[in-house]
């Protein structure tokens, strides 16, 4: 499935993304990079499972293979970075989390195999989380707000991620109620980014677009309370969504410096 000649440039192209190296990272910089590979990690997964359940195959390999390419040029340049030595002991945890996780979600997709996939995909969730809160306290007080917007883009995929097992009818504990928190948890931190003044009109607009798709998104959403699943609706609506946490939480970032 997966190509060896993928360049590193795709960090820099996928997601309109720039991927600075580790040297020229600013702190905003790094913690917008941290704070992603959490929304990485729902996103391989979320692909994983459409390819398993046929949905929109094709652009769920392009995404899994980019996003893999991603967490991996990521991690080392955050690995070179590193501003203290908690950080850098959390990446090596980190990192062996991930070499397990790579080999299971770069797998062929299978039924059977994917409630210990989505286990370990939560354990690097968690463990990318914690060191994501070093990175803010390291940043600083603009560190909460790109931590916050950064959560909301996490959800953003662990929404499809969650909907997406549900349609295939992976057999994992409390897919329900993950998938009820994730929703609270993006509308809780949408409404509270809204409701501070804007500090420029980019931002203004952006969370404006992001309003709008959520909207959208919630349509679908709520059509899975009456067993009428829509996973190629949710998954375009909520990459969209991505898109434009993705625009908000770098323009957060870019305030820090």
């Amino acid at each position: 499935m997966f190509k060896n000649c993928m360049s590193a440039l795709l960090m820099i192209t996928a997601l309109a993304l720039s991927g600075p190296a580790a040297a020229q990272l600013s702190p905003g910089e790094a913690m917008n990079m941290t704070g992603l590979q959490r929304s990485l990690v729902q996103r391989m997964t979320k692909n994983y499972l459409m390819i398993g359940a046929d949905v929109r195959v094709d652009t769920a390999s392009r995404q899994l293979e980019e996003s893999v390419t991603q967490f991996d040029n990521a991690y080392q340049a955050l690995n070179e970075y590193a501003p203290t030595p908690e950080s850098k002991a959390k990446l090596a945890e980190i990192g062996q989390t991930w070499t397990t996780f790579r080999q299971q979600v770069t797998a062929q997709p299978d039924q059977a195999q994917a409630a210990a996939m989505l286990a370990n995909s939560e354990r690097l969730l968690k463990e990318s989380q914690e060191l994501t809160d070093m990175m803010a306290n390291h940043v600083g007080a603009m560190g909460g707000v790109v931590n916050r917007s950064g959560w909301a883009r996490v959800q953003s995929q662990r929404i499809a991620m969650l909907y997406m097992a549900k349609a295939w009818q992976v057999q994992a504990p409390d897919l329900d109620a993950k998938l009820d928190t994730a929703v609270a948890d993006f509308d809780s931190i949408l409404k509270e980014l809204e409701a501070n003044p804007a500090p420029n009109e980019q931002v203004a607009t952006s969370l404006r677009r992001v309003r709008a798709n959520w909207a959208f998104t919630l349509k679908g959403i709520d059509l899975h309370a009456t067993s009428a699943f829509v996973p190629t609706s949710i998954t375009v609506s909520t990459d969209s969504l991505f898109r434009h946490m993705n625009e908000l939480t770098r323009l957060y970032a870019g305030l820090q410096g």
